[in-house]
């Protein structure tokens, strides 16, 4: 666990209600459900006066590593570089440096100490604090957090704790785990001490403090990391004051931020009209292919019926038409598929898809091999096939359609399918089922090390914020149209990582350069999400 604190000393800094200061509490190994299972009433008391989410975006990959990278630079992976458990390994905080760097840079004046178990934190995120150390255990870095809370000189310090991440991989991240929930209680005692010892501050009455608690990625019950869980992902992001609404954060009742990971839904216009999204294959790799992935995160909604079209090609009207659909299938999904002989095949998923959550559905094709189905990156149908190298494959459209069909005009539970849409991806080639495990929860996979790259034709990442055109990432042009109005756009994830180095600066009132490519948003009511473009 990382605790954060800085306290911005000083007539300069100081704000309306006092003088700003903030303690940020991070955590290693807090599974998203701890918190509500454990007695943990320092927690409490914060989430009181927080805007918080359990649910909040540690990154991918799920390494404490990453998370404080993602954290303090206020970027995500694919920036600064940390991909390796327990090593920083491959990090550009020369590019992006941590916000303590910055803090130090907008005044030199600023005195930052480091608290930590891991020594490379001190010496490559926060080398620019005046005061470093390093201990083996987290009674002693909490007590030397103390010490320095109780200083009056102190402006910023940060502090980790690594118990909870300690036990968890050897114990596993599981509720049923005595001494795994011992160690979560154990960390909320340092957090209500260490809100104590803010409170007993003899400058305390003229002081304006927000307290941050952050979980810098979850964990599996076996203890052993896969990247691909949503229990290694989903982690708890509190931030207690800083003038923030005291709400839980909820993905579906926020604005889509710019530059960042939101999602498209997809409803049934009550007049008939219809809504999709439409790419132009016409004359692409995306027209009659013979082998192909592909991959996309829905949420479908609770107002669906018959077959209507997640996406495809094809004229739906009948499945022996030639090009291909995935659609819906009683409560759950099938691809179907034909060539111009209307030699066609049905192969579904016996997992239900309409069930409130989101899925990530995957199909690998190789006309003259097999088709597999995958849903949550399992395997969960697969058949052989026996087309023949000259087999046709092509759709006479020339669009591939979401929440509706090649013709753009099916009619099966009319007007369209309704659904949330996020981070689609169509390769021209086959995957692995491992790499398709490896890979489901990445964002920005352009960027990525992945090693199918160079078939990746379309990935509509689902992110704007406005207008009709759906962008692909691919770098093959091919973007989409959006069709009809019956549509919300909103954040994937209430919160992130990522957002906590602005929040930090935010509270300062600290000026943030849109050169510096931060991921982050500000969460104040008062200001707008993003107070920066980010390149």
């Amino acid at each position: 666990m990382l605790v954060l604190l800085f306290a911005i000393c000083g007539q300069s800094w100081a704000g309306a209600g006092g003088t700003k200061k903030i303690l940020v509490i991070g955590v290693d190994g807090v599974i998203n459900t701890a918190i509500d299972y454990a007695t943990t009433p320092g927690i409490d008391q914060l989430i009181a006066n927080a805007s918080y989410s359990m649910n909040g975006f540690s990154g991918v990959p799920a390494y404490a590593s990453t998370g404080w990278a993602s954290m303090l630079t206020g970027v995500s992976v694919g920036k600064h570089g940390v991909g390796v458990n327990h090593s920083f390994a491959g990090n550009r905080f020369d590019l992006y440096p941590s916000v303590v760097t910055r803090i130090k840079s907008a005044n030199p004046g600023i005195s930052v100490a480091s608290v930590v178990r891991d020594a490379a934190i001190n010496d490559l995120l926060n080398r620019a604090a005046d005061e470093k150390y390093q201990f083996t255990s987290d009674e002693e870095v909490f007590t030397q957090s103390e010490t320095l809370l109780g200083q009056h000189d102190v402006d910023v310090l940060f502090v980790q704790f690594s118990s909870p991440e300690e036990v968890g991989e050897d114990a596993g991240f599981q509720l049923r785990e005595a001494r795994y929930v011992q160690a979560i209680q154990k960390i909320d005692e340092y957090v209500a001490n260490l809100h104590k010892a803010i409170q007993s501050r003899p400058t305390y009455a003229s002081e304006d403090w927000a307290i941050f608690l952050v979980s810098s990625h979850g964990g599996t019950e076996s203890g052993v990391y896969t990247n691909n869980s949503e229990a290694e992902i989903n982690v708890p992001i509190i931030l207690s004051g800083a003038g923030l609404d005291a709400k839980e954060l909820v993905g579906t009742a926020l604005s889509p931020r710019e530059n960042s990971d939101n999602v498209l839904t997809i409803n049934r216009n009550p007049s008939g009209d219809r809504t999709y999204v439409r790419v132009p294959i016409a004359g692409t790799p995306l027209q009659g292919m013979e082998r192909y992935t592909i991959e996309l995160w829905i949420k479908a909604g609770n107002d669906n019926g018959s077959d209507p079209a997640i996406m495809g090609d094809k004229d739906w009207d009948s499945g022996g038409n030639p090009g291909f659909i995935l659609c819906r299938s009683g409560s759950s999904w099938k691809i179907n598929f034909a060539n111009n002989k209307s030699e066609r095949y049905d192969i579904g998923s016996s997992k239900p898809i309409e069930d409130g959550r989101w899925h990530h559905l995957a199909i690998t094709f190789d006309k003259t091999n097999e088709c597999n189905v995958y849903q949550d990156g399992e395997l969960v149908n697969s058949s052989p096939l026996t087309y023949k190298p000259e087999d046709n494959m092509t759709s006479p459209y020339n669009y591939i359609c979401f929440a509706q069909e090649g013709t753009q005009q099916y009619s099966g539970g009319s007007p369209n399918w309704s659904g949330t849409f996020n981070e689609v991806r169509i390769w021209t080639d086959v995957l692995s089922a491992e790499t398709i495990r490896s890979y489901m929860y990445l964002r920005n996979v352009e960027q990525s090390n992945h090693p199918n790259l160079s078939s990746l034709n379309l990935y509509l990442k689902m992110d704007e914020t406005r207008g009709n055109q759906i962008r692909d990432f691919s770098g093959k042009g091919h973007h989409g149209e959006l069709v009809g109005t019956a549509t919300a756009r909103h954040p994937y994830y209430p919160i992130g990582l990522t957002d906590v180095a602005v929040n930090v600066m935010s509270h300062l009132g600290l000026n943030i350069d849109g050169s510096w490519g931060l991921e982050g948003n500000a969460m104040k009511s008062n200001v707008p999400y993003r107070l920066f473009k980010v390149n």
